[in-house]
């Protein structure tokens, strides 16, 4: 919890995690206020801390003073600008900082030059508080801007956060911020990165007022608009060099050390330093058992050489890594660049035809699942290394027509299909398209899917009564051997969570267990008694006959045994693999609202079994192996249901303002509304805090979790998704367009997968989560926010590679939905289609990936 407030032109910053965020829109070079306040207790105490930390250091130096000033209490206390999702505070990572108490020189001046003149701050004795006023100007360029109060002595302590200002130019403002993002360009201080940041964000928000469309208006800055592409093609074109020379050069160290160990070792040959000649034919025997009798300190020699030879590898491989990730970054924010500018219609005014053809042509060699720029079909010249670069826009042809862009588009498919195995389909599938064969056979693509999809889940994962009593069964035996053991206190109980409780499971899903102690006893689960008494009741399952008890996970974060529980099953003795945790609230938490969803709509089980099945067997559901988990493919299944608008033919739309969603948003639907859902959807502003909601995180002490989400009475929405999507038709389009929304559409660099946004709201934004929790804004891939635990990241475990390798793969899937829909040859069953996208990776593809 932060101990102060800060305030931007006397808007308050919105409250920790809540929602609807609070925020400030100004133009670049306006005036800002920082209004800041602490409690007069913090600053005390803090004071006092801090000169007990300085005089330890000094092993013994001056007492505090006996009565502490203000001033003592403020000193390096600062506000600063920054970007929002700026990884630290501090001078060094803000646009602007300033002292609230202006230290002077020998000539009154601080270094900065700034006279030495406090800001102004005052004592507030009725609240117990100290408030001050900072000013500021807002950034030349756009973006998300946030002040941070905090000590210059402990930057990575932040004491306040300001409300988000979006910084927006306006109509007279473009030129002058076009103007001055080319003079950054031109004046080469920064690799450019930052520059067409800028750019982007100026390109993305350029929005004319409806009087102002005169394009003379806008001459100047469209002239410097296309300058600022031309500087940013040139940062390209120069990282593109530096790459590929480095690329070369680590190829040759490599070849070069490959040739080294190829080479015999001269010592095992018996010739030593500074011989140039074999020994006489008569010690040549001699030699040989010199070089016997010196084995030892020559197979030192030679691990020590191995040693020295692993540790350059290591290095040069390093630099290989860090080679290629920059090529990539540079590619990334250039390719932003150019699609902020062929995305606004608006831009139309801001360049010429031909400028704006050729940066259309150019972004069509932009391959978002590679990360990279197919070559330039116009500069395909015989050893012209320009030919590889994205940026060499002067060979484009001029005037730019159709057959120009359809050969850009023949390039980015062969290098997708050299580089990625198969040639990406993004087309949408319409079936009234000419040369349709589905409907010309007079059968239903998406219906002979979806009816494929329903028999699958009938026969393989639905799950029976039979189950179901199963695993009551099991877990009343342990629930019994625990009560009895007399390690817990009275009332502990054990409960089914995870895919065997959320009604996202199959039959085969292992039960996983979790002992609920009553919160009467307070510190049980925190204190070594916790896992002593979990401990003691491992031995007591082997004495009740459970099988194969492992102990080893007991001193994880949350204690957890694994065992077998023996259940005749229909006279057939199985064992039932059973996961017992204690104390583990939220993840229970979790399975509610995942049943929840699962009562509320039996489609979305269908979909996740259908998707669970597909990532199994392509294998990239295994957090040990650095890719996803189920639970975080069901998140992002129900976080499209609940944020786009569809229609029968497999065609969404995200966050639409006024379009009744897939699915009911079940921790934002307005009650009101859920109990009988007729009229337009709606949902509540934010999620209600009260006594009830809010629980105390098991692990985080100060930290509390809002457990609210509609449960109660849900059978009105069942009837309204049941009603709005017809699931003997709906299921294999929503499957598709599942595919396409997480291979194309969603913007990974940007957003993150949430449950916590409203149906007519943008997606999260990773700049909000990076400012509130801390997450990386730079990490490139895919976040995903946990329902209940906001700052946990549940894709926190997938590397970089590994998720272009999970994009590479949800792409393939929708381009084998694609090419079965508008297949010239025999027409394929839905269970054949459902084959062929899940189809089992071979070893030599697992090996690859």
């Amino acid at each position: 919890q932060q101990p102060g407030r800060l305030f931007a032109n006397d808007v308050p910053a919105p409250l920790f995690n809540s929602s609807p965020k609070k925020s400030l829109i100004s133009r670049p070079r306006s005036e800002l206020t920082a209004r800041w306040a602490l409690p007069l207790p913090y600053l005390r105490n803090r004071a006092l801390r801090r000169f007990e930390e300085q005089r330890k250091s000094l092993n013994g130096g001056p007492l505090p003073p006996e009565n502490l000033t203000i001033r003592d209490a403020l000193k390096y206390l600062a506000v600063g600008l920054f970007r929002r999702g700026a990884m630290d505070s501090g001078s060094q990572s803000s646009i602007v900082s300033k002292e609230i108490l202006a230290s002077s020189d020998s000539n009154g001046k601080q270094a900065s030059g700034r006279p030495s003149n406090d800001y102004f701050f005052n004592v507030d004795q009725r609240n117990d508080s100290v408030y001050g006023n900072v000013p500021f100007y807002a950034p030349r360029t756009p973006g998300n801007v946030v002040f941070r109060l905090y000590f210059e002595d402990e930057p990575h302590v932040t004491l306040a956060t300001g409300p988000c200002i979006h910084v927006v130019p306006a109509d007279g403002d473009i030129d002058s911020v076009l103007r001055f993002i080319m003079s950054n360009f031109k004046s080469k201080k920064t690799n450019g990165f930052s520059s067409m940041n800028s750019l982007a964000s100026v390109l993305e928000l350029f929005a004319p007022r409806q009087n102002n469309n005169n394009e003379r208006f806008f001459d100047g800055a469209g002239r410097f608009a296309w300058g600022c592409i031309c500087e940013s093609r040139k940062v390209v074109e120069q990282a593109a060099l530096t790459y590929m020379k480095k690329k070369t050069e680590l190829k040759e160290k490599l070849e070069a050390e490959r040739i080294k160990e190829q080479l015999p070792d001269l010592k095992s040959l018996g010739i030593h330093a500074g011989e140039t000649t074999e020994p006489p034919s008569g010690a040549k025997e001699g030699a040989d058992a010199n070089v016997n009798c010196t084995h030892t300190e020559e197979d030192s020699e030679k691990d020590k050489n191995a040693a020295t030879t692993g540790d350059v590898k290591a290095k040069w491989s390093s630099e290989e890594y860090s080679n290629e990730r920059k090529w990539r970054e540079i590619q990334l924010v250039y390719a932003s660049v150019l699609k902020a500018a062929v995305s606004n219609e608006a831009n139309h005014i801001l360049f010429k035809r031909d400028m704006f053809s050729k940066i259309q042509l150019e972004y069509e060699l932009w391959c978002p699942l590679t990360e990279a720029f197919a070559p330039n079909p116009f500069a395909a010249i015989k050893g012209d290394k320009a030919s590889k670069l994205p940026g060499c826009a002067i060979k484009f042809p001029n005037p730019i027509g159709k057959e120009h862009l359809k050969k850009c588009q023949e390039n980015r498919a062969k290098m997708q299909e050299q580089s990625l195995g198969f040639e990406a389909q993004s087309r949408l599938i319409l079936p009234s398209a000419k040369g349709y064969q589905w409907k010309k056979a007079g059968r239903n693509f998406f219906k002979e899917l979806s009816s494929s999809m329903n028999e699958i889940y009938r026969d393989e994962y639905a799950v029976s009564d039979k189950v179901w009593k199963r695993r009551e069964k099991v877990r009343a035996t342990v629930e019994h051997i625990v009560s009895t053991s007399g390690d817990f206190p009275v009332g502990t109980k054990v409960a089914v969570f995870g895919s065997s409780a959320n009604g996202f499971g199959s039959p085969s899903s292992d039960l996983d267990l979790c002992l609920q102690v009553p919160s009467s006893a307070t510190n049980f689960s925190k204190e070594e008694k916790g896992v002593e008494a979990m401990t003691n009741l491992a031995a007591k399952f082997t004495e009740a006959g459970l099988s194969d008890v492992d102990t080893v996970r007991l001193t994880a974060r949350i204690p957890i045994v694994k065992f077998n529980v023996p259940y005749n099953d229909d006279g057939e003795d199985i064992l039932v693999e059973c996961d017992l945790s204690l104390q583990n609230p939220l993840a229970c938490l979790n399975t509610s609202l995942l049943h929840a969803y699962s009562k509320t709509s039996p489609t979305t089980c269908v979909l996740a079994s259908i998707v669970k099945r597909w990532a199994k067997n392509r294998n990239i559901n295994n957090p040990s192996q650095h890719t996803l988990s189920s639970y975080g493919y069901v998140i992002m299944l129900i976080s499209f249901l609940t944020s786009c608008d569809f229609n029968q033919n497999g065609h969404t739309r995200d966050h639409v303002t006024q379009a009744q969603p897939i699915l009911p948003n079940l921790q934002l639907v307005d009650p009101s509304w859920a109990g009988n859902p007729e009229g337009p959807y709606r949902e509540i502003p934010t999620k209600p805090k009260t006594q009830d909601t809010m629980i105390q995180h098991p692990t985080e002490p100060n930290y509390y979790v809002n457990s609210y989400f509609y449960r109660s009475g849900l059978e009105g929405l069942k009837k309204f998704c049941s009603e709005n999507h017809h699931a003997d038709t709906s299921i294999g389009a929503l499957l598709a367009s599942f595919f396409h929304y997480f291979a194309y559409d969603f913007d990974y660099k940007k957003h993150v997968v949430s449950l916590n946004m409203k149906h007519s709201s943008p997606p999260m934004e990773r700049e909000v989560k990076a400012e509130e929790d801390g997450w990386s804004i730079f990490r490139q891939g895919l976040a995903i926010e946990d329902p209940f635990e906001l700052f946990y990241d549940v894709a926190h475990v997938v590397k970089a590679s590994n998720f272009q390798h999970i994009r590479k793969e949800f792409s393939l899937a929708y381009t084998k939905i694609v090419n079965a829909a508008y297949t010239d040859g025999d027409l394929p069953t839905g269970r054949e289609i459902i084959d062929l996208i899940c189809e089992p990776l071979s070893s030599d593809d697992q090996s690859t990936a």
